[in-house]
């Protein structure tokens, strides 16, 4: 899925609304704690928050895969989604 619009909430939160529809709204003031993330605890630099559709990014070296984000939406693991069954017809 594309992500398709996201948007900066208070308390280092953001919305994500992807391509099929689901939407929902991610804590990140734990990520904003640790290491390259660290400048976002500037609310200013947060709310530059973008998506080119595949990352959620504030600049070219602050960007989080937007599959784990959309997965963290459905609580569940990012490998999960990359798994989907496949079918074929019977011989």
């Amino acid at each position: 899925m594309k992500a398709i619009d996201v948007t900066a909430q208070d308390g280092y939160k953001i919305k994500v609304v992807f391509s099929d529809g689901v939407s929902g709204i991610v804590d990140l003031h734990d990520l904003v704690q640790k290491g390259i993330f660290q400048p976002l605890q500037d609310e200013k630099k947060f709310r530059n928050v973008h998506t080119d559709g595949s990352a959620i990014a504030w600049s070219d070296e602050l960007e989080i895969d937007a599959d784990n984000i959309y997965a963290e939406i459905l609580n569940t693991d990012p490998a999960q989604l990359l798994h989907t069954p496949s079918y074929h017809a019977a011989d």
